[in-house]
């Protein structure tokens, strides 16, 4: 014969409280001292106390119904230095107008704070946050920060949208670079592509963990050995036309690259300019934008990212997660292949230029 299931008011009449605190104590509610909440979830566990799944989706449902305050917000931090750049480029842009959108959706409101422009340093924006009740942080597609952040971090449900900042242990979503790179390879195979190479900045890839080169490394196996040719690093912060671009052009050339794969769509001149030379090169973008969508490549989607960030967000408001994680995961979004064309848009592109100039 089954026992009877242990419900939160027998917990609550052994431990000597109100069911409202059980309540609490077992959704990690701040507002009860941790001590508190550490005995009841432990005694809890020990008689067997289980949710009921049946009225936590009805809960769920009453809280994703119910609206929400007009000032709740959540921040969306950036330390990108100017407005061109966040606007201008189509990550950021895409992904705010995602996390935005999303937000709105679920009765929220997304708030951009810019630290190292209107707010000095972490101290003063940490007073901002205090001061407006926020209680949702997304670090969105973070540019590589050295001073340490000094929020008060019990305070605020914390998701990354990058690996940065690096050490802050904190949930993050990012595409799935690994497997980016993985499409691309046998798209490339597919159009009869088979000596390619991969051009990415070596600063980025240190502080985003190697994921493209793991990427075109784990992939190796469907590269002939013949074909192989091992990524190319340039300097991130050297000169982009005096030192960028002639090196990476000179490393194509001395390689004869029939494909140059890259996740900075500017590197297309160097494919370019191999095209004016009359070798025959693509270029690939792990990262298309609106300017070179057309060789195909990878659709990174970061509306999708901004959107699975606030969710994640959201999920850790009404939970009551707060802090740092010591166990940090991450949710990888899937990259969309846009196939290659037969035909070698710039190549074609040439032909064209030349028939016009004739």
């Amino acid at each position: 014969m089954d026992k009877p299931r242990v419900l939160m008011k027998d917990v609550a009449k052994v431990a000597g409280v109100h069911q409202t605190t059980v309540s609490l104590a077992l959704r990690n509610h701040p507002s009860l001292p941790q001590k508190t909440r550490d005995r009841i979830q432990k005694l809890a566990n020990e008689m067997g106390y289980r949710p009921d799944p049946a009225l936590s989706a009805l809960v769920a449902y009453r809280q994703a119904t119910k609206n929400q305050p007009s000032e709740q917000v959540i921040a969306w931090i950036i330390n990108v230095k100017d407005d061109l750049r966040s606007s201008g480029l189509h990550v950021h842009r895409l992904l705010m107008e995602g996390a935005k959108e999303r937000a709105n959706e679920l009765g929220y409101k997304l708030d951009i704070f810019w630290l190292g422009k209107e707010y000095k340093d972490s101290k003063s924006l940490n007073r901002v946050l205090k001061a407006r009740g926020i209680q949702g942080v997304i670090f969105g597609a973070f540019d590589y920060h050295e001073e340490p952040f000094e929020l008060d971090w019990d305070l605020f449900s914390c998701i990354k949208v990058n690996p940065l900042p690096e050490a802050l242990p904190f949930d993050s979503v990012l595409c799935d670079q690994i497997d980016a790179v993985g499409q691309v390879v046998s798209e490339l195979r597919r159009v009869g592509v088979e000596r390619f190479g991969l051009a990415v900045s070596e600063f980025e890839e240190i502080h985003k963990r190697f994921t493209f080169a793991a990427g075109f490394h784990t992939h190796r196996r469907q590269i002939a050995p013949e074909n192989w040719i091992p990524p190319f690093y340039f300097q991130h912060g050297a000169e982009y036309k005096e030192d960028v671009i002639p090196a990476t052009l000179e490393w194509a050339r001395e390689n004869k690259l029939q494909a140059l794969i890259s996740n900075w769509n500017n590197i297309e001149v160097v494919a370019r300019k191999l095209n004016e030379e009359g070798q025959d090169c693509r270029f690939i973008s792990l990262d298309a934008d609106e300017t070179t969508a057309r060789h195909g490549g990878i659709h990174q989607d970061h509306r999708e990212n901004g959107r699975r960030a606030v969710d994640m967000a959201v999920g850790q408001i009404k939970t009551f997660r707060r802090g740092k994680e010591t166990s940090p995961s991450t949710t990888l979004v899937a990259a969309k292949m846009m196939p290659i064309p037969e035909e070698n848009p710039l190549k074609a592109e040439l032909k064209s230029q030349a028939v016009l100039a004739s």
